[in-house]
C-alpha cells in the first residue's frame, strides 16, 4: 500500500518495524498492516493511484428519478 508520511513515527510504538527510515513528506510502498497502523496513529495518509477511494468503491450506476404512473 502506498502512503505519505505526515509526521515522524515514534519508533517505540512500532517496535516490530523499522520506522526510523521514514521521512515526512515522502511516499513509501509498505505492507498493508504497517500502512494501516501508521494511518490509524496519524503518522501517514493513504496515497491513491489517481482514483479516489470513493470512486474506486462505487460500482453502482447513477440513479435517475422515476416518473410517477397515473
Amino acid at each position: 500500500m502506498r502512503i505519505r508520511i505526515v509526521g515522524p513515527p515514534d519508533p517505540d510504538a512500532f517496535a516490530e518495524y523499522d520506522v526510523q527510515r521514514f521521512r515526512v513528506g515522502d511516499i513509501y510502498e509498505v505492507p498493508v498492516r504497517l500502512a494501516s497502523l501508521l494511518i490509524i496513529a496519524g503518522y501517514a495518509k493513504s496515497v491513491s493511484s489517481g482514483v479516489s477511494a470513493a470512486e474506486a468503491a462505487d460500482f453502482s450506476s447513477p440513479r435517475t428519478p422515476r416518473s410517477k404512473k397515473s
